[in-house]
């Protein structure tokens, strides 16, 4: 059951239980059914820098949007599980789909996913997010985080000069 935060009394807290046992701590702003604004942070912050946004895209003048904001596995009181492997990308990626198939489900029809926002390691998540389930996003903005195919080429080719080739 949502409650209201500290920080704003617009911005409502809950523990948003997942099918698959992850549980999320989320924080979100606006009327439940509207269209929905996902926003995802990076390291080392929480779901908490994005409160300015979540009031700002809340409001009817600015769309009306209903903005929610998780806190990655391992964040706040996100669950966080102590084997290392459960943070690989894959597992963040599953999190975020679940998150989105709950959150954009209602009783009267969907509320769709307008747009998945992400900065530094939740874009990271989300750019995986976008290329493995395409259907469960309309529009995808990414800040300060690089597209993994040009990003990762380099890593491929280049070797340090000091280090053999592996063979």
């Amino acid at each position: 059951m949502p409650h209201f935060s500290n920080a704003h009394p617009d911005i409502q807290t809950w523990q948003q239980a997942l099918p698959h046992g992850i549980t999320l701590s989320c924080r979100a702003c606006g009327e439940p059914g509207r269209p929905v604004l996902l926003f995802l942070h990076g390291f080392p912050e929480g779901a908490w820098v994005w409160d300015p946004l979540l009031l700002h895209f809340s409001k009817p003048e600015n769309g009306g949007y209903r903005c929610v904001a998780p806190n990655l596995r391992g964040y706040e009181r996100s669950s966080a599980p102590e084997d290392v492997k459960a943070y690989r990308a894959k597992h963040l990626v599953q999190d975020i789909a679940a998150l989105i198939n709950t959150l954009c489900a209602s009783p009267n029809g969907s509320a769709p996913l307008a747009a998945l926002i992400a900065h530094d390691w939740g874009g990271a998540v989300a750019w995986s997010l976008a290329n493995q389930h395409p259907a469960l996003l309309q529009k995808l903005v990414i800040l300060n985080s690089p597209h993994p195919g040009p990003f990762c080429k380099p890593c491929k080719t280049t070797r340090h000069k000091s280090r053999p080739a592996l063979t």
